[in-house]
């Protein structure tokens, strides 16, 4: 079957709509639909509130610093309204991606071994199985999707057209411990994450844990390694000036300056997830809105902090701890969060990238 799905590009300029731990998206143990089933179309079996109704804070945000041009305004999360959660009943969600050609969300099922597609307000189909138990998605500017995958420690690519290859799967001769996850840059250039997480018993033989950059040629470099660490989720300021590499194990954020080239250097400590209220370490998936302000998810929640660095608040998830999330739907204004056997949204007042 043929699959198209061109990259849609634009920018807004509004705060984004979090507090100092107000407000929720998600909540509750509710679950809705059933679990799915391989080779048939899952059920969402409607849409279940949970949470409350979010309130408004008085945080602030200000200056202006590389990474996201930011005016002074308050942060407001009364915008975001109730959160809802959407579908439960999986084993372990990952990888959210919205693909605007589709109009749908594409995450991953690691433990289960499949990509689903949800198509708001309600449709789950599975889109591929098996999947090389895949992590994180992200979408390329010509539309491939890039794809981490644990079982075969490779990325691979997928075409509009259906057609697949294998952008990488070792390095100097040692085979990759369990690709994580992935961003591109607007010229082609990629970055990945290759903890050891979907293959603690068995890693990889390239000898330590890291990031990797794949130019627009193919060429494969690593520029950051660490023995202890586990680097995990990876994005992009809006302007490209800016990698931010998350590390579960070490609780870190770290921030690499990018060259007109695609290359990274620097990866000075930006924050450490295990601060601001209430504590929760980890850092897992993370993500950038259209301002520069940077989504964590941690034990607690999705954290969000200015592109100087000042923590802003966070979205509650419920009990639920997140693994990852992505901007979606046409508007680019839904967040939408996946967290442990479910797949969360909220709506917010800022616009973020596909």
């Amino acid at each position: 079957m043929t699959r198209l799905w061109p990259m849609l590009l634009a920018v807004a300029c509004s705060p984004p709509p979090v507090v100092d731990d107000a407000g929720t998206a998600g909540g509750g143990s509710a679950t809705a639909g059933g679990t799915g089933t391989a080779g048939g179309t899952g059920t969402a079996g409607g849409t279940a509130t949970a949470g409350g109704t979010a309130t408004a804070g008085g945080a602030t945000a200000g200056g202006a610093t590389a990474g996201g041009s930011v005016g002074a305004a308050e942060v407001d999360l009364a915008d975001a309204g109730p959160a809802v959660l959407i579908d439960a009943g999986f084993m372990f969600t990952e990888g959210p991606q919205w693909v605007p050609a589709l109009g749908s969300l594409l995450f991953t099922d690691i433990p289960n071994n499949r990509i689903w597609r949800h198509t708001p307000p309600s449709s789950f189909a599975l889109f591929r199985m098996p999947s090389g138990s895949a992590n994180g998605i992200t979408l390329a500017p010509n539309g491939d999707l890039i794809i981490c995958e644990h079982a075969t420690r490779r990325v691979s690519r997928t075409q509009p057209d259906g057609g697949q290859s294998v952008v990488a799967d070792t390095f100097n001769g040692g085979t990759l411990n369990s690709p994580n996850d992935a961003v591109v840059r607007s010229d082609g250039t990629l970055y990945f994450t290759d903890p050891t997480y979907g293959n603690m018993a068995n890693p990889g033989t390239v000898g330590t844990r890291g990031v990797y950059r794949v130019a627009p040629d193919g060429g494969l470099t690593r520029f950051y390694a660490t023995p202890n660490g586990q680097p995990n989720g990876v994005t992009l300021s809006p302007d490209e000036r800016i990698l931010y590499v998350a590390d579960s194990q070490l609780s870190t954020i770290r921030r690499f300056d990018v060259a007109p080239d695609g290359t990274p250097d620097g990866g000075q400590l930006f924050v450490m997830t295990s601060s601001g209220a209430p504590g929760g370490g980890g850092g897992d998936g993370i993500t950038t809105d259209d301002n520069g302000f940077l989504y964590v998810t941690t034990s607690v929640g999705v954290k969000v902090w200015r592109p100087d660095a000042g923590y802003v608040g966070r979205i509650v998830t419920g009990g639920r701890a997140p693994a990852n999330c992505a901007f979606g739907d046409a508007d680019r204004r839904t967040l939408y969060i996946t967290a442990q056997d479910a797949l969360l949204k909220v709506r917010l007042n800022v616009t973020g990238p596909y």
